[in-house]
């Protein structure tokens, strides 16, 4: 059965859920799609059918393009920005991440092409994640003029690679992601999703408590470290959207120019 929302499509199946994010052609995370994405996922977290949940996408061109930069400059002046709708929109953003990480079941990301910015954030807060070959993930907000993620990179890909990742704003491939053990399975193109769904039907055959422990123990192991440095994270991406030059770099590179950049 699939049940179509406006920024996602959620497919329940013997034992396990997919959900896609669905704005093709790059599924840029809107705010809509951030409160769906927690609404969902809270929802799955409490269905006892549920053995694990895919979390994919709609689309041949991105799993996750990053932010929709559209929604974010049409919210932005160039004199005041409305901080509160920064912390409101950084609230949703965080709440959405949250309900995926502490969702009650095993989450696994089915990563294909690109996983910028926000999709790199999603990726982050998966237990397991299966990427095809010709996926690359990357933090490239510093480019439009905001921050993030780097809390997730810590966690992947530890602190000398996320450094690199965050300043410059490179992709890594899935083969280099496998190899520093930020990714569990690397797969041929467009093969991501059906071994992810041969993984979840693995784990939909556990003891549905055993498994709930499971994950639950894991999290309380971990502790919420990376949660914590996310949300500051969050303080200086709001300290960086007050500057004119963060919405200079976000109209730079939506209009395919160089920025200009004025210190103010």
């Amino acid at each position: 059965m699939t049940d179509e929302r406006s920024t996602l499509q959620i497919e329940r199946r013997k034992g396990f859920a997919i959900v896609r994010l669905n704005r093709p052609p790059v599924n840029a995370v809107t705010k809509t799609m951030m409160r769906e994405l927690r609404a969902t996922f809270d929802e799955l977290s409490q269905d006892r059918e549920i053995g694990a949940v895919i979390l994919g996408a709609v689309g041949e061109r991105a799993f996750c393009g990053g932010i929709d930069l559209r929604e974010t400059a049409d919210g932005s002046t160039t004199e005041s920005p409305d901080l509160r709708a920064l912390l409101d929109s950084n609230w949703e953003w965080r709440q959405a991440q949250m309900s995926i990480r502490q969702c009650l079941v095993p989450v696994i990301g089915a990563v294909e092409n690109a996983a910028i910015g926000a999709g790199f954030g999603l990726v982050g807060v998966c237990d397991l994640v299966i990427a095809g070959e010709a996926a690359r993930f990357g933090l490239t907000e510093i480019n439009v003029g905001l921050l993030g993620g780097a809390s997730k990179a810590l966690r992947l890909l530890g602190p000398s690679k996320a450094r690199r990742m965050l300043f410059l704003g490179e992709l890594i491939a899935a083969a280099e992601m496998h190899r520093l053990g930020a990714i569990e399975e690397v797969v041929p193109a467009g093969a991501a999703e059906d071994r992810s769904v041969e993984l979840a039907s693995e784990l939909a055959r556990k003891s549905p408590i055993a498994l709930r422990l499971a994950k639950e123990s894991i999290l309380r192991i971990e502790g919420e470290t990376m949660m914590d440095q996310y949300r500051t994270e969050n303080d200086y991406t709001t300290r960086l959207r007050t500057y004119h030059d963060s919405d200079e770099a976000m109209a730079a590179f939506l209009e395919k120019r160089d920025g200009t950049w004025t210190w103010t």
